[in-house]
């Protein structure tokens, strides 16, 4: 999680960048964060979320993002032979930090994009074993990203709205964008999975 907070923090400070760029050169930057569900390819399902800056240059793509894909298990705390109480545990976090290279096309209001890439990828699998201790199996290897994205944004310069409700300074390229996003890894321990994306930025030329 603590990457996962780096990530965002540096999310937001792209955001504050994104709202001083006035000129009409401004790059075409924009980040997000992910949130969703994912299945291994032969394992079981659970959570997806993270977060990814994108840089595009014509119609060349190039990303970083950092995901994490949580599987959940139901165990027992017994205060007594007969009174369970039910305890949600981390059972697999599958930790990837990627870098991406594609291709986006922009249509007026929204985008398509396609990319794949390289990650780093951290498993961690708990499994209990003959004793009924806790044990932490833990594994690093390379994998090959990639995702397709679908986004709307707005479609001219208009002034930024907090909270999507109050206007504040002059009509800017920066603004939000929301869509969603078909992401996998093939590795070791492939996954694929879809969430929905929510982000800021600046994401065409205006």
């Amino acid at each position: 999680m603590k990457k996962t907070i780096i990530i965002l923090i540096t999310f937001f400070s792209l955001n504050i960048y994104s709202q001083e760029k006035t000129k009409n050169n401004e790059p075409i930057i924009f980040g997000e964060i992910i949130f969703g569900g994912a299945r291994e390819i032969k394992g079981k399902g659970g959570f997806l979320l993270g977060g990814e800056l994108n840089y595009q240059f014509k119609s060349n793509l190039f990303s970083i993002r950092y995901i994490e894909h949580i599987q959940l298990e139901l165990d027992a705390l017994f205060l007594s032979p007969f009174t369970p109480i039910p305890i949600i545990k981390e059972k697999i976090d599958h930790k990837e930090i990627g870098l991406l290279y594609g291709k986006r096309w922009i249509y007026n209001g929204s985008s398509l994009s396609i990319s794949g890439g390289l990650s780093l990828n951290n498993y961690s699998n708990k499994i209990t074993d003959e004793n009924n201790e806790r044990i932490n199996i833990k594994n690093n290897y390379i994998g090959f990203p990639f995702e397709v994205n679908f986004k709307w944004f707005k479609t001219k310069k208009k002034r930024y709205r907090i909270y999507g409700i109050i206007p504040v300074g002059k009509p800017t390229s920066f603004g939000r964008n929301f869509g969603f996003k078909l992401v996998g890894n093939i590795s070791k321990n492939s996954f694929v999975g879809l969430g929905i994306v929510y982000g800021f930025g600046i994401h065409k030329k205006y």
